[in-house]
Order: structure tokens, then C-alpha cells, then sequence
């Protein structure tokens, strides 16, 4: 019997789509306690929702990464009117805004080295910027509609048409040792100009334009649909050795992880407010397989800001920025990750993460040993599936490694695979592998420094 039909046909796949390795990124909702948001709101300009992170439990879905921080803007502009935002350059490693259309494909970006200064201010993620110095100051507007040509300079395209609702997410990676998580700069500040010349700025034009109060929202894979998926005895995303796979489009990533349909020539669309500037790799473990997975391979060289180092040199980087995450897959939720700058590295550059049960953590699985360690979900997926006798199965988890603006003259980033199956002939040793080992077999490795 066709799998598709027997999981509902066209239904199913409208629900895939809407859950899948190709939705790591900023979306979703749990729902929070009213009190909960309404300190947020309270606190942050009325502009913004947020911050999306590990630290926010209902904030933290669609595999949100640690080295980072989101907040959202939803609006609705006024006929006429004109939108600007008015903010300051973070001390952190990168900074962006994006736009995004009705089907939450990203629709127009502006990236922190793209994005001219005020007059008399500084951008200092250009190279050989002063990264400290000040002011900082940058203004941005947001145009109703699509570009006619190329677009205007610091301008944000909403792609929406007049009367619908405009989605911005608000992106800040690594800030720098001491800063805080919008590192220590305001978030940028709203000013709308309606069609008659008025001007509102604060709470006034946070009311015209009717922002948004409550989180992001996407649709997770019906919890109906999921459990009949996993039912099925032959279905286990988990291989060993693990398969680390790059990340398409919705339909394609359930298909291959739970269908075991993983050829032919998938479109790389990225959807549910997407970072643009990413792409991913991922596999899925279980650690039926061994309680301990060993992770390895080669950190590409990044631009090092953390310990707000004078000067932005990104001369001998290969990509902006790098990470390795432990998730939930059916939740979206991060356990824990590892960016580039934490990483303890061999002497030729290669890493190793170890991920466990907090039980089943080997001795030497600490930076001392020349090893990194990500504690291993709880939870398995996140969904709670019981099996025949009552138990749980918590023994799943999803690793996720993303790559941020590759340079390029870097051909091994993930953004050059093209194809599924083509990961290992692009990446070569940038690609991870992943291995199963015992507690006590990684422990007779020892200390590799």
C-alpha cells in the first residue's frame, strides 16, 4: 500500500510541511502564562516579542540556537503610511533583520555589514572595523511591497500587499563576553509616518500599526498523524552509523527521515521564518545504538569576537558563524549547543563532541580531555510516544550543525551540496561523522591533550 495515501494523501503532505529539518529556525508556540508575556511586553519596546531562546520555555521551539537570540515584529502597516526603524549596532558577532511573505519564506533581508550607518556613526562588522567604537547608529525603512530593481539602500521589503499583516524577526549571534543578549544596545526603535504627515513614534505607533502581543505561531505535524507515522515498527530515522543529511524543504525531510524516501532532486526552499543566512545539516540518533555518540570533524575557521576583540577581521574566516545543536525533533526544542569560539579543538583543528544521557557521561568527556560535551534530551523527541508496556521512548534526540555566510573561496559549506547524497563529496571533512560507543569503551580513549 502507498505510504502516502495510507497516511491521508494530500492532507499529510500539508501537514509535513509544516515539520521538518528545513524548519530550523525561529517560530512556533507554546503556550505561555499570561503573566509570563506580559512582563515581556511590558519590558521590551511594544514593537517587539521576545526574546526566543533556551531561557524562555515557551519560546523555545523550532530549534532555536544558544549562541543566539530572536524577537519578532507583526504589523500591519496603514495605507500610505511609511515605516522606519531607528537602532544601533549590537557588540556581537552578527546582526540582521529579515522580512518574511504569508508563507513564512524569507522575503527580504538586511545583514549587520550591508547596512550603511547613520552620519558620523560606525559599522563595526566591516573589516578592519574598530569594533568598539561609537556611536552606532543605523536607520532602516520598510517598504510596503516588492523591490522595483535591486531596491533602495538600507530598505526592507515586506512583500505583503497593503491591508495584510508584515512579519520581521530581529536576529543577534554570539554578543560579546559581558554584554548582555542584545549586546547592550536597544532594540531598534519604531517611528511611523501616516499618509497625512503625522508622525508616532512609541506606544502611539505601535497601535496604529495593531503589533503583534503574543509569540510566533506554525503548525506542528498533527500529534494524530505523528503517532500513526511512528507506529510502524520499520520506521527509525536513526542509522548506525548516523547519517548527517542537509536540509531541503518540509515534504522532502519528513519523506526521507520517516519514508525512507531520500532521492531525487529536492527544491532547497526555506520557510517558517527562516535565516536566510543559514543552511543545516542533521542526523538523528538513538542511543539503542550505544549510550554514547562521538562526534567529529573540522570547525571552519570563523571571525573571533567573543572576548570583544578591537578589531573585525574576518580575512582568514570560511564562514561567519558555526554550531552544533542537541534537539527535540517533534518539540523543536534546544537542549544545549556548542558555537565555534567554545569548541576545545586537536592540533590540526578537528573537534569532538560527546552527547549522553547526563547518566551515561564518560569521565573524559571534558574540554581538560580535549573533548566537548552536550548533555543528551531528556525528553527523546519531545512528543511523549509510549510503546507496548508502558514505556517511554526517550531514547531519541536530533543533532543539527549549522553554517552562516560562507565565503566563497569555502566550496565544503553546506550551502554547496545540491543534492541529497551529496553532502560528504562537497563537505569532505567539514562534514561531521557520528559513531556509537559504550560508557566504558569512550572512556578507554582517554585524554586526547
Amino acid at each position: 500500500m502507498n505510504s502516502l495515501n495510507w497516511l491521508g494523501g494530500k492532507r499529510f503532505m500539508l501537514a509535513v510541511i509544516s515539520a521538518s529539518l528545513s524548519a530550523l529556525l525561529l517560530s512556533g508556540c507554546d503556550d505561555a502564562t499570561e503573566e509570563v508575556v506580559q512582563k515581556e511586553v511590558t519590558l521590551s519596546p511594544c514593537f517587539w516579542v521576545g526574546p526566543y531562546n533556551i531561557d524562555h520555555p515557551e519560546r523555545n521551539f523550532a530549534y532555536p540556537d544558544t549562541g543566539a537570540n530572536y524577537w519578532h515584529a507583526g504589523y500591519k502597516l496603514p495605507s500610505g503610511a511609511k515605516l522606519t526603524l531607528n537602532g544601533q549596532y549590537p557588540y556581537a558577532r552578527y546582526m540582521s533583520l529579515n522580512s518574511y511573505r504569508l508563507d513564512t519564506s524569507p522575503a527580504s533581508s538586511l545583514t549587520d555589514q550591508n547596512i550603511v550607518p547613520d552620519l558620523g556613526s560606525f559599522n563595526p562588522y566591516l573589516q578592519g572595523a574598530e569594533r568598539q567604537l561609537s556611536p552606532r547608529d543605523f536607520t532602516i525603512e520598510i517598504a510596503q511591497g516588492e523591490p522595483d530593481g535591486e531596491g533602495a539602500p538600507n530598505t526592507l521589503y515586506d512583500y505583503v500587499n497593503s491591508g495584510d499583516k508584515s512579519v520581521l524577526l530581529y536576529r543577534i549571534y554570539v554578543t560579546d563576553e559581558g554584554r548582555d543578549g542584545l549586546g547592550d544596545v536597544p532594540l531598534p526603535a519604531v517611528e511611523l509616518t501616516l499618509e497625512s504627515g503625522e508622525v508616532l513614534v512609541g506606544e502611539q505607533a505601535c497601535s496604529a500599526l495593531q503589533v503583534d502581543t503574543d509569540n510566533l505561531s506554525i503548525p506542528l505535524v498533527p500529534a494524530q498523524t505523528y503517532q500513526q507515522v511512528r507506529a510502524n515498527p520499520a520506521v527509525e530515522p536513526a542509522h548506525n552509523p548516523a547519517v548527517w543529511r542537509a536540509a531541503y524543504n518540509g515534504t522532502f525531510g519528513f519523506q526521507c527521515a520517516f519514508l525512507g524516501r531520500c532521492d531525487g532532486m529536492p527544491e532547497r526552499q526555506v520557510t517558517f521564518y527562516a535565516n536566510a543566512d543559514n543552511q543545516y545539516v542533521s542526523t538523528f540518533l538513538n542511543n539503542d545504538f550505544g549510550a554514547v555518540a562521538v562526534t567529529r570533524g573540522k570547525l571552519p575557521s570563523v571571525p573571533r569576537t567573543l572576548t570583544s576583540v578591537p578589531t573585525y577581521d574576518e580575512r582568514d574566516s570560511q564562514l561567519r558563524y558555526w554550531s552544533i545543536c542537541q534537539n527535540e525533533y517533534y518539540s523543536q526544542a534546544v537542549t544545549a549547543c556548542l558555537f565555534d569560539e567554545e569548541l576545545t579543538l586537536d592540533e590540526d583543528g578537528y573537534y569532538t563532541v560527546v552527547t549522553s544521557l547526563l547518566a551515561d557521561k564518560p569521565t573524559n568527556a571534558t574540554n581538560e580531555c580535549g573533548h566537548n560535551y552536550l548533555p543528551w534530551t531528556e525528553q527523546g523527541d519531545g512528543f511523549g510516544r509510549v510503546i507496548e508496556g508502558g514505556e517511554n521512548r526517550l531514547n531519541e534526540a536530533l543533532l543539527i550543525v549549522r553554517n552562516m555566510l560562507p565565503k566563497e573561496d569555502f566550496p565544503q559549506a553546506i550551502q554547496n551540496t545540491s543534492m541529497p547524497g551529496d553532502e560528504y563529496a562537497v563537505m569532505g571533512d567539514y562534514l561531521p561523522t557520528t559513531e556509537y560507543m559504550s560508557t566504558e569503551e569512550f572512556e578507554s580513549l582517554g585524554c586526547s591533550q
